[in-house]
């Protein structure tokens, strides 16, 4: 069973909001070096992988 983590989950563990998680990962706008990493980290910890679908959009 594949359990694919969203964006609120990595915005809950990062402590940041869902906005600022799809500011890092589209990699757009001004982030502060320590959020950045952060949310990377994060992101990479429950094993997020962007949907190609949610891309198409």
């Amino acid at each position: 069973m594949i359990i694919i983590a969203s964006r609120k989950e990595v915005a809950q563990l990062a402590g940041v909001s869902e906005a600022t998680v799809s500011r890092v990962l589209n990699g757009v706008g001004p982030i502060k070096e320590e959020t950045r990493l952060r949310v990377l980290e994060a992101a990479d910890r429950l094993g997020y992988i962007p949907s190609a679908l949610a891309r198409s959009f």
